[in-house]
């Protein structure tokens, strides 16, 4: 009865004395000049992923690039991984060794959210980002991401949402046609794939649009079917299909003549 009468007494003491739960790392965050989206990883860590050109030091991290990896969480809240570094060459080559890196969540007084990442360079020391800390150990430097979108918020739009393409409830007279394919803000497209019949017909890249051209001329009149197949730098994929029909001539009648 007593260990009873104890337990029941301590069990609220360790509740009031646990540490809050600290803010996660998943987001979409801006950085030098770009933004990386930061989320889980098959590996049950977590990793961030270029949507955005950033430019560290003199080199540009293109989009798709995975610049953050490793990231596992510390038992003081507090995020340990690997960033990506670059030869600082004119040819910018990527350098094989990864910096250690330190990131920590800081979550402000009016709600707001902010990233701190420090960085040591190749080979060197492990930063570590202690609570109420601007960080220590990074043979680099630190600096502070803003937090542009949440993870949830960033999802890959629908396929009726990014792609263009021309009513199939009418039949096509031209037999040319474009389909436009617009990016998504915060998953932008790695590959993108257009094809007719299983012919792969060449898509062309402008600035936030993709454009494919249909050229149905040459074939028989009838139905055919559009495929298009997106994936984008996060692993999402957008797919559909479409199917259209020629317009068939119309049989003109000469005029009889009259004598």
């Amino acid at each position: 009865m007593l260990a009873a009468a104890l337990l029941l007494f301590t069990l609220p003491t360790a509740a009031a004395a646990a540490a809050p739960a600290a803010p996660g790392i998943e987001g979409v965050w801006s950085y030098n000049g770009g933004q990386i989206v930061v989320q889980p990883a098959p590996n049950g860590k977590f990793v961030g992923i270029v949507v955005s050109p950033t430019k560290f030091a003199t080199c540009t991290h293109p989009i798709g690039q995975e610049i953050w990896t490793g990231i596992t969480l510390q038992t003081d809240g507090s995020y340990q991984g690997f960033h990506q570094w670059y030869f600082e060459t004119a040819a910018c080559g990527l350098n094989p060794t990864l910096g250690s890196t330190a990131w920590r969540v800081v979550e402000e007084v009016n709600g707001a959210r902010y990233l701190r990442v420090c960085l040591s360079a190749p080979g060197t020391t492990q930063p570590k980002l202690p609570p109420n800390s601007e960080g220590v150990g990074a043979s680099y430097g630190c600096e502070s991401s803003a937090l542009t979108a949440p993870l949830s918020g960033s999802a890959v739009s629908s396929f009726k949402r990014v792609v263009s393409l021309p009513n199939t409830k009418k039949c096509l007279s031209g037999r040319k046609f474009r389909i436009h394919i617009r990016n998504t803000q915060y998953d932008p497209f790695k590959s993108v794939l257009v094809t007719l019949k299983g012919r792969k017909i060449p898509v062309v890249h402008r600035g936030n649009i993709y454009i494919s051209t249909v050229n149905l001329k040459g074939l028989p009149h009838g139905a055919f079917t559009v495929k298009i197949k997106a994936i984008t730098v996060r692993g999402h994929q957008i797919s559909g299909s479409r199917t259209y029909h020629t317009c068939t001539k119309r049989k003109t009648t000469k005029p009889k003549k009259r004598h």
